[in-house]
């Protein structure tokens, strides 16, 4: 089962290596949302953070190329979606679909993904398994929300 997550925190530590971002739960079945962070690099949370405050910088970023390829293909971003924990990695997957209807599943890191379509409203999903997950990292960031 996939639940819908949002991204409810980014935390950017410019002397640091690893950054954070946090998603939690939007829909809880029983009223308490569940919420993890992954970590990742600082060219990705301040493409994220530029994507979250719209800031135009002129000229397009990696994930504006990406996004303006997928819209002149004639393809739609559909959703994000994490699917798999392996040794603390996680996996996600980009889906698209084509001109012709079809749904395509490319292979991305969640980071990626998450700025590719953070500009664009596109949902985030993640599997049970990943949010059950015995090496899913439980939030340990500041409470500092977006």
């Amino acid at each position: 089962m996939r639940i819908q997550m949002e991204l409810t925190r980014i935390l950017i530590h410019e002397l640091n290596a690893a950054q954070h971002i946090e998603l939690r739960e939007m829909d809880p079945a029983d009223g308490h949302p569940r919420s993890f962070s992954i970590s990742i690099g600082l060219t990705e949370a301040i493409a994220i953070d530029r994507r979250l405050s719209g800031l135009d910088l002129g000229r397009p970023l990696t994930h504006d190329l990406l996004s303006s390829i997928i819209m002149r293909l004639g393809a739609t971003l559909e959703s994000i979606v994490i699917h798999k924990i392996v040794d603390q990695t996680f996996h996600a997957f980009l889906s698209l679909t084509d001109s012709s209807g079809k749904t395509i599943e490319i292979d991305a890191r969640p980071s990626d993904a998450i700025a590719l379509g953070i500009a664009s409203d596109v949902p985030i999903f993640v599997d049970e398994s990943v949010i059950n997950h015995p090496e899913l990292p439980r939030n340990d960031l500041p409470r500092r929300p977006l």
